[in-house]
């Protein structure tokens, strides 16, 4: 089916349906009755959810099986992005769920700017007329929810990933009058919502430290969007007698700690044992970049792989996967790497941190402190001198993926959440 695309009465480019991803279509057809027919779900009487979100990336990561699911469930889906040009179409096709453009709207405090997306919502919450609104990160709730008071809508549900720059775990570099900014932020957003989902734990655990969440909202925190955990089979351990293979699979960007993994590698060249370290990512542009020209300066002792698509088959070649990350939001190649089963050697960030089993380090992996090359450095060479503990590693890892990032249990959260 080729996608289709119209111009929608709200100013914004209406998407209509167009061929799935390779992840979400696996997803439906396991879904599926025999015969390829969809499940059946009673669709009288019909719901509707509008989704609003500040990008339309953020829809495509956050929401492709959830908006599936909810479909299925027998309510139908709306969704709203600014930017949603042609280049989105073709990454939203997946959704198959109409997608409407908003003006931009900032995730500081920008009156013109959120007053202008607040009308657009406001016009199509009431041409829609939604039983649930929910917006994604604090300046998506908030302008979703000032919106549905003003339609009427009955429900509004705040749906939290990252916290932003204002609760960054280096406080230091950040003002005062940003983290207070920030914090009204939410303050706001959690006002307007009756219900609040978080895709973080540690994150809602913070934001209950600062007493920002109101006693009677409902409150639902879970690890992650999910992830299919069929798409990510565990692979066996390739043999261990050509050395300890070690990978780091994701961008090139500082914040995911490629410049601490280059360091350590370099490290364990004083360290006995034999060992390989893999690195297979795109560049990219910006403050945060690690160029190629960069990473050139470690090519003795690591292996570029390129910007891989597909990291499955790299990470069945390695048995330790290294992602010593900053941040608050949860890496989706660390939930692939322990859905693989794989042991993970990441950072005590709040967004790394939950796939190592809590209060249990050495059961499916180490943390170090995020920024710390010789941290990371040792806690490689502990796996390097001791590879016998490997196996049991992986085993728990893939456990740990199963009872906690299991797409179909995030899912069946999420819908509970939404009363769907």
């Amino acid at each position: 089916m080729g996608q289709a695309a119209t111009r929608g009465r709200f100013g914004g480019v209406l998407h209509m349906r167009g061929e799935p991803n390779r992840q979400l279509t696996r997803y439906q057809s396991e879904n599926a009755r025999p015969g390829g027919q969809s499940r059946e779900v009673a669709r009288l009487p019909r719901s509707t959810i509008a989704l609003v979100a500040p990008s339309p990336a953020m829809l495509a990561v956050a929401t492709g099986s959830m908006i599936y699911e909810i479909s299925n469930s027998g309510t139908d889906v709306v969704c709203f992005a600014p930017a949603v040009d042609e280049a989105a179409l073709q990454a939203l096709a997946r959704l198959r769920a109409p997608v409407y453009d908003l003006p931009s709207f900032s995730q500081g405090f920008s009156p013109m700017a959120d007053q202008r997306a607040i009308i657009a919502l406001t016009r199509a919450f009431k041409h829609f007329r939604p039983d649930v609104v929910a917006g994604y990160s604090p300046k998506g709730a908030m302008i979703a929810g000032l919106a549905a008071k003003l339609a009427g809508v009955p429900r509004s549900v705040a749906i939290i990933g990252e916290l932003g720059r204002g609760f960054e775990e280096a406080p230091e570099q950040i003002s005062r009058a940003r983290r207070q900014l920030q914090k009204n932020l939410f303050r706001f957003a959690f006002k307007l919502s009756d219900t609040a989902i978080f895709f973080n734990e540690e994150n809602h655990k913070l934001l209950q430290s600062y007493r920002l969440l109101p006693a009677k909202m409902r409150q639902f925190p879970m690890n992650g969007s999910g992830l299919d955990l069929r798409y990510f089979p565990p692979a066996p351990l390739p043999p261990i007698d050509r050395g300890v293979m070690f990978l780091f699979a994701g961008p090139l960007d500082r914040r995911l700690g490629i410049a601490e993994f280059c360091e350590a590698a370099r490290r364990l060249k004083a360290k006995p044992g034999r060992y390989k370290c893999l690195v297979a990512g795109p560049e990219i542009r910006g403050s945060h970049a690690f160029p190629l020209s960069e990473l050139k300066r470690y090519r003795d002792v690591v292996q570029y792989l390129g910007p891989q698509a597909d990291p499955r088959p790299y990470m069945a070649r390695t048995h330790v996967f290294v992602l010593p990350g900053r941040g608050d939001t949860i890496p989706q190649a660390l939930m692939e790497a322990i859905a693989m089963g794989r042991p993970v050697i990441t950072s005590t960030s709040r967004g790394c941190r939950v796939v190592v089993r809590e209060g249990r380090e050495g059961v499916n992996g180490l943390i170090v402190p995020p920024g710390d090359a010789q941290a990371l450095a040792g806690a490689m060479a502990r796996l390097l001198q001791r590879p016998d503990l490997i196996p049991a590693m992986s085993r728990a890892s893939r456990e740990l993926a199963e009872t906690q990032f299991d797409i179909r249990r995030i899912n069946a959260l999420l819908l509970g959440a939404l009363d769907l």
